[in-house]
């Protein structure tokens, strides 16, 4: 299987169709949409945004690798409730978004906790969100997948509530979503949370990569 190699729009321009471009010079085939498209982020493009946006990659021969949501990056203390009503109910815009610009993926990110790792309580506060939180994401996965695209969800830093490999291995057990859904590997995110990248994180952890992040590359003594 051929390795595709894709980039966040951003990361080209924030100017997206100047992105588009530098994508097409560095000889990229696809685009990984988040933000920064004619003003909006990509779950909340409408019709026509979304439109423009297809039509533009299409002229440079570019297409839709993955749509970058923002969904679920949020923490635990604000309750079901407002997950509910801030991600779950915005899911079905990103799915009309994705009918429309056709990507491989739809992703969404793993939730964080506002209690930090070494602070008490934060276990017990996981335990007891991760029931809601556990079924918020299976209906989230299989309206994605009904509408007929591969979920990926992705790890982040900074508060995460992944900071150990066999933490991401339980719930997605827990999801129990095989084939709808697979595991954006963030190696540097992981990392921020404590987990140093060695082959044994990464063994445990392969079964369920779908899509590999890597950032972060220095040469020379002074970092350039």
């Amino acid at each position: 299987m051929r390795t595709r190699v894709t980039m966040l729009n951003t990361m080209a321009s924030q100017d997206f169709e100047q992105a588009l471009d530098r994508f097409r010079a560095w000889g990229l085939e696809v685009v990984d949409l988040k933000n920064g498209i004619y003003g909006q982020s990509v779950e909340r493009l409408t019709a026509a945004q979304a439109e423009s946006a297809a039509q533009a990659m299409q002229r440079r021969g570019l297409q839709a690798y993955c749509l970058s949501t923002e969904l679920f990056h949020d923490d635990l203390e604000k309750g079901e409730a407002h997950f509910r009503a801030h991600h779950l109910d915005r899911v079905d815009q990103a799915v009309e978004v994705a009918k429309i610009l056709k990507p491989s993926l739809i992703r969404l990110l793993s939730a964080r906790t506002a209690v930090s790792a070494d602070e008490p309580g934060r276990a017990e506060l996981i335990a007891r969100s991760r029931p809601w939180l556990t079924r918020l994401y299976q209906e989230a996965i299989d309206r994605i997948a009904d509408a007929g695209f591969m979920v990926t969800i992705e790890n982040e830093a900074h508060r995460n509530l992944w900071s150990r490999p066999q933490e991401v291995v339980s719930d997605f057990a827990a999801l129990n979503r095989p084939g709808r859904v697979h595991f954006t590997y963030d190696v540097q995110n992981l990392w921020q949370m404590g987990t140093f990248p060695t082959m044994e994180a990464y063994r445990q952890l392969r079964p369920l990569i779908g899509f590999l992040h890597v950032k972060g590359g220095k040469r020379g003594e002074t970092g350039s």
